[in-house]
């Protein structure tokens, strides 16, 4: 089952941040251990208590986190943005994909958020849960 993390996850989501970290392509997220903890639990804490979600499943092997931030152009408008899924199994992550998409859908009828988005390294082809494709991101090296 996925629900929603609370401050008595911290140490295991901080655990599956640090796994994701070392198994990720993303070179931002290499050598946990150069990172400030206090950040990490900073960011987290403020997640947990609003500024966005972290959905783990009950065995705590997959975590998706989603973080809400006003748009630079319209301090009104609010986008829920994914920005770390990461799960030891297929199964796990389609789970927490299809809960994030729930509570998305729900943030969106309440008029909470504007806009709820989802990243990927590769094609994970999210049109088969109803999304759309809306822009790349390219990287300078």
């Amino acid at each position: 089952m996925i629900r929603q993390a609370n401050k008595y996850d911290i140490d295991k989501i901080i655990d599956l941040i640090k796994d994701f970290a070392i198994q990720s392509n993303n070179p931002m997220a290499h050598d946990p251990i150069k990172w400030s903890r206090n950040h990490v639990m900073q960011l987290i804490t403020n997640i947990i208590a609003g500024q966005g979600f972290i959905l783990i499943d009950d065995e705590q092997t997959g975590i998706l986190i989603a973080f809400k931030n006003n748009c630079f152009w319209n301090d009104k408008s609010i986008q829920l943005q994914e920005v770390m899924l990461h799960g030891y199994n297929k199964f796990v992550i389609a789970r927490l994909i299809k809960e994030y998409i729930k509570i998305a859908k729900e943030l969106l009828r309440k008029k909470e958020i504007n806009q709820a988005t989802m990243s990927s390294y590769d094609d994970l082809k999210f049109e088969r849960y109803g999304m759309k494709l809306i822009e790349y991101h390219w990287e300078i090296k």
